[in-house]
């Protein structure tokens, strides 16, 4: 059995907070959400844009990784998959699909297409949406919903782990080692961590131009990268040993990459970041390349860090560790219910931004601790596991 990494479940937790906050500022920003306050800044977009979204789901996506090989070390693969449906399909279909979802397709309808009618009106319009599983651009239809809003992640995830399965197992076979052995190998010289980028880059570079949709095949590549690399970290400490000796070069290819590279091209040569919007060009490549090492790197980053300041536990992270899943399928509705009253208000972004935050953490944390922590019902539905009674 591998030894716990405490640096990864901390890292788990600090990101569920990290997407939390990002989320309160959707409000705010110029683009498009399911609410939006009248007064939007620009400035608030960019930085939040530079210094989050590259490493935001990524982080999710290869933590959930290294959860997988915790698994499969303590289980077959059929009771893996039995653990990965009974964790992220019962809560995407029970309280995702009839309770968290339509008070979002509500506030989407009447932000972006001019319903005015109330909640209980627009319930019909939402299991309308219903349609059996078929495959498309998008991945998440073979889990199809009326509405998925934040909830595509736990589909991604679950197909991932699914479509993955076969190598993970042969990645813990003898010769599975010997390829992390050799990977690890890699990754110890100098610069040999940012191998990884070339992956991703074909991924976006090849399927961006085959399917031009938002969290298409692309994506699920992409993230599946990511899956992969986060389930190879606990089988190798030399993984971690390079994310460590690398974090302080990663950094500055992280922020130089975004802020000059992305910025350059979108904002000094006008490169339109809609999937599809543009031809295959040099600067399409370029775009797809600079992307891929500037999230990448901001990973590295986050990884160093973890594995030289978090590596310890504590109650703290016993209670956190546990509450992240119930947490991230409430923030989102959380946060329109609040920020739809908010937002109404006669004051500035960063008064409104603060209590939305305030507001919306206290509310999930009430909702988990008094209505699903202590009953067994709950945790089930919010894909936890049991308590364990004495």
């Amino acid at each position: 059995m591998t030894e716990r990494r405490y640096d990864i479940d901390w890292l788990r937790v600090l990101g569920m907070l990290a997407v939390f906050a990002f989320h309160c500022t959707r409000l705010f920003d110029t683009e498009g959400w399911h609410l939006k306050n009248a007064e939007q800044s620009f400035v608030l977009f960019v930085l939040v844009r530079g210094l989050m979204w590259p490493w935001l789901m990524e982080l999710f996506f290869l933590l959930s990784g290294a959860g997988a090989w915790y698994a499969l070390s303590s289980r077959s693969a059929g009771a893996f998959l039995a653990d990965r449906a009974k964790r992220l399909l019962i809560p995407l279909y029970t309280v995702g699909l009839l309770i968290l979802m339509p008070p979002q397709f509500y506030f989407e309808q009447i932000t972006n297409e001019g319903y005015t009618g109330g909640l209980w009106q627009s319930l019909p319009s939402y299991f309308r949406g219903f349609g059996l599983p078929r495959l498309t651009s998008w991945p998440t239809t073979l889990f199809n919903m009326p509405f998925g809003g934040h909830l595509w992640f736990l589909k991604f995830l679950f197909l991932i782990s699914l479509a993955t399965l076969p190598l993970l197992l042969f990645l813990k076979s003898p010769r599975g080692l010997r390829w992390i052995d050799a990977l690890a190998r890699w990754c110890g010289r100098r610069g040999g961590v940012f191998a990884f980028v070339i992956p991703l880059a074909l991924a976006f570079v090849i399927l961006r131009r085959v399917f031009p949709v938002e969290r298409g095949w692309a994506e699920f590549v992409w993230y599946a990268i990511y899956f992969l690399l986060g389930y190879m970290i606990p089988a190798d400490k030399r993984f971690t040993d390079a994310f460590r000796r690398h974090q302080w070069v990663a950094l500055p290819l992280w922020i130089v990459g975004f802020f000059g590279g992305i910025g350059v091209l979108v904002l000094g040569l006008g490169y339109n970041t809609s999937p599809g919007a543009e031809p295959f060009s040099l600067r399409f490549v370029l775009f797809q390349v600079i992307w891929s090492l500037a999230s990448f790197s901001s990973v590295v980053f986050m990884l160093g860090l973890g594995a030289r300041y978090l590596n310890f536990n504590n109650r703290a992270l016993t209670y956190g560790n546990e509450a992240v899943l119930p947490f991230y399928l409430f923030h989102q509705t959380i946060i329109l219910v609040v920020g739809y009253f908010v937002i109404r208000w006669n004051m500035g972004i960063l008064p409104k931004f603060l209590i939305v935050t305030a507001l919306s953490f206290a509310a999930i944390m009430v909702l988990y601790e008094f209505g699903v922590m202590r009953f067994n019902v709950m945790r089930f539905l919010f894909g936890m596991r049991p308590l364990k009674r004495s």
